[in-house]
């Protein structure tokens, strides 16, 4: 292994620390019913605080060049994949209001299940035995996961289907974003997409901001702006970062398996920090889905 594979192993690593810290921020933030919180301004926040570290980064170099030239023919792909991108991290975030951190990321990382279902639809892709078997383990296991009911310092042991549905609508729009975005992120590097994404999702998000009466406060507490900025410096902003450089120094495989380590990190963060307790049907979907995960990247 080269020193600049080992270079990309650890970036990847750290981006993937952070997006697993995202499920139990965001459930920290929004799962106490005590404390009123308006998860789609605090989106539109999250967007914001990302665009500003990452933008600096994509000021140099010819990106923008192409863009101009070729923005006839990319912006309705561009426009599509901000759609995707903006409706899978916001949904995913005001999953957690209703669902454990634990179950989120479970069910967020259901996406190789559904992104092998349209990649076959579209002819995308060859389905082989293992795929096939991975993603019949990947529907057992949320299948097992709805059987469950969440139990962490929120829930209680209340009902978490309403999050759980969210959560994996996220996970689907995560599936058309991979399938669909190879083209674009062929020709231009990721943090400029990024940036283009999280941009357009300022504008995209201003709708959504209006239909639920959204409005723009700075009187918030301490728990609020430190996840706010976590999520979006951070996990946002720098771990994209990391996570475009590593790309260009580890093969795609070996990153996918990082997956496996987020939902890992995600339901030991939820289970130490927030008292998450994990039922035996859940144990079984967790294996499930985790187990399905690694026999679709590993044949890819």
């Amino acid at each position: 292994m080269t020193r600049q594979e080992v270079s990309g192993l650890r970036c990847a690593l750290l981006a993937t620390m952070c997006w697993a810290c995202n499920y139990p921020v965001s459930r920290y933030m929004l799962g106490d019913s005590n404390i009123q919180t308006d998860e789609w301004y605090l989106s539109y926040l999250r967007l914001i605080f990302a665009v500003i570290v990452l933008l600096p980064f994509t000021l140099r170099g010819g990106d923008w060049q192409k863009f101009q030239v070729n923005w006839k023919t990319d912006w309705k792909m561009f426009l599509f994949l901000s759609c995707c991108s903006i409706c899978e991290s916001v949904i995913a975030f005001v999953a957690l209001k209703y669902t454990t951190a634990a179950r989120a990321s479970l069910m967020a990382n259901t996406a190789p299940v559904f992104t092998l279902l349209i990649s076959l639809l579209f002819a995308r892709e060859r389905a082989g035995v293992k795929k096939i078997i991975g993603m019949a383990l990947g529907l057992l296991g949320i299948f097992l996961a709805s059987l469950s009911r969440g139990n962490d310092i929120f829930a209680a042991g209340s009902s978490t289907l309403s999050g759980d549905i969210l959560a994996l609508v996220s996970g689907i729009f995560w599936s058309l974003f991979t399938v669909f975005g190879g083209d674009v992120s062929s020709r231009y590097s990721g943090l400029f997409c990024a940036v283009v994404f999280r941009a357009s999702g300022l504008v995209l998000m201003l709708p959504v901001l209006w239909y639920f009466d959204s409005v723009i406060t700075f009187d918030m507490p301490l728990r609020i702006w430190a996840g706010t900025l976590f999520l979006g410096i951070f996990s946002g902003g720098i771990a994209v970062s990391l996570w475009s450089y590593a790309q260009k120094c580890v093969r795609p495989g070996a990153l996918g398996s990082f997956g496996y380590l987020s939902a890992l990190c995600a339901t030991t963060f939820s289970m130490i920090f927030l008292k998450e307790q994990l039922t035996l049907s859940f144990a079984a979907a967790f294996f499930a889905v985790t187990g399905g995960m690694f026999l679709m990247i590993k044949n890819r």
